[in-house]
């Protein structure tokens, strides 16, 4: 896999493969996250298979390169273009997604609008998300359903624990809406309603 210097423009779709909370913190603006375990099961929901796309990596080791390679080639991504070091990605390229703690999430005032977005699919729930103003979207649906979604309201995505809720927030994002990650997932408000 070729790298590409972050001073050369990139005509490709940015696909983030480190950690949802590295992602979190910061990312490039449009990009879209996938760690390398949700890249094999939720990519070909986001992405063509002959789609232009550059990795986002945190380190160029040859064992993440090819890592990132046969699952690119297992699932019939096609056109991978090289991959690009996040460390050395222009800051003022450089934008963050809005989390919100469980507990905080759960105690927004009655008046506030928002849409929750739970993102698992209906057979796996089976801690019940709360009920309020509740959307659920599976993740594998999201590039075909999303417009369903109110633009200018603020969306908490949801998901069992992080990942897939910042994945869809990264696509949300660049689409123009609002997503807010809530951290820990239903694992996290699960604890609280204990």
């Amino acid at each position: 896999m070729n790298k590409i210097s972050s001073t050369q423009t990139i005509h490709s779709t940015l696909v983030d493969v480190r950690s949802q909370f590295d992602f979190q913190v910061a990312h490039a603006k449009g990009s879209l996250n996938l760690s390398p375990s949700n890249l094999s099961k939720y990519a070909l929901n986001f992405l063509a298979t002959d789609q232009a796309i550059t990795f986002v990596v945190e380190d160029d080791s040859p064992e993440t390169l090819s890592e990132l390679t046969d699952k690119a080639n297992a699932i019939g991504l096609t056109n991978v273009q090289g991959y690009v070091l996040f460390a050395e990605l222009p800051a003022d390229s450089l934008q963050s997604i809005d989390t919100i703690s469980a507990e905080d999430f759960l105690s927004l005032p009655i008046d506030d609008s928002f849409t929750l977005l739970d993102l698992r699919q209906a057979a796996e729930i089976t801690r019940p998300a709360p009920d309020r103003n509740l959307s659920n979207i599976p993740i594998e649906e999201l590039a075909k359903e999303y417009t369903k979604l109110e633009e200018k309201q603020k969306i908490y995505t949801l998901c069992g624990s992080g990942g897939r809720a910042t994945a869809a927030a990264s696509f949300l994002s660049d689409k123009g809406y609002k997503p807010i990650v809530i951290t820990g997932g239903m694992k996290a408000v699960q604890a609280l309603n204990k």
